[in-house]
């Protein structure tokens, strides 16, 4: 059985407990995971399903050659089912950061849906938003340029795990590795770094470290993708802070 829900700081995993509700948090186990590791799709055989609780997930499938890539990044408040991924080993949940996630059989977990409406609509509403990121992450990969894939992805974590910072700006952790953006991008690592460092230069961002962001303007940093005002309106609920 999940621990009760505790109040934490403002941040993303504020936002969604609110409207998590009680019967999913107290049928969940908790799980605490760690930087890289791997959650398995199946319990004893049997499909799982996943709510994010404080964590970042990345869904990864490995092809022929070990070639591998990125396909959706999970946040606070969204789920997994298990049959979401394609059969076979190459489908891999991992998670990113130290966190909590619930974890359910999913017989369990269709049971609760089927007689909790709440419940229903949570999950309903949790899989719609990631439909909505999941295709505007498909369309910048496949129709935008360069700059205009990492501004996308850098207002998505900026409006998901982004917290408010002094001066107006907002602050969040990049949960992947310059190779991993560059995978999960389609793009070359020597291009991500030279577009990062000119987004610096021009005064958008700050990085005071290789993995903290400060979006020192995200009106601007937004103006730059064409997905900007699509993602914003995907944003996690109840983000507090400034909007494009």
């Amino acid at each position: 059985m999940a621990a009760p829900l505790s109040p934490v700081d403002a941040g993303p995993s504020a936002d969604w407990q609110a409207t998590l509700p009680a019967e999913l948090a107290e049928h969940g186990t908790l799980v605490h995971t760690r930087p890289g590791q791997a959650l398995p799709l199946t319990l004893g055989g049997e499909e799982t399903v996943f709510v994010v609780r404080m964590a970042t997930l990345l869904f990864r499938l490995t092809l022929a050659d070990n070639l591998r890539q990125g396909v959706t990044l999970l946040y606070p408040g969204d789920v997994f089912r298990s049959a979401f991924a394609p059969p076979g080993p190459g489908a891999n949940l991992v998670s990113l950061t130290a966190g909590e996630v619930l974890r359910y059989r999913y017989d369990a977990f269709s049971r609760l849906l089927d007689t909790n409406a709440g419940a229903r609509a949570y999950f309903d509403m949790a899989v719609a938003r990631q439909s909505a990121r999941q295709a505007i992450h498909l369309a910048a990969v496949g129709q935008l340029d360069s700059t205009q894939r990492l501004v996308t992805f850098l207002i998505e974590l900026a409006t998901q795990i982004g917290v408010p910072a002094s001066e107006g700006r907002v602050v969040f952790e990049l949960p992947l590795s310059r190779g991993e953006v560059a995978e999960y991008l389609g793009l070359n690592a020597d291009t991500l770094s030279r577009i990062m460092s000119r987004l610096r230069n021009e005064g958008l961002l700050s990085q005071p470290d290789r993995h903290t962001v400060f979006v020192k303007d995200l009106t601007a940093l937004a103006a730059l993708s064409p997905a900007s005002e699509s993602l914003m309106s995907a944003r996690r609920p109840n983000m507090s802070g400034p909007r494009p």
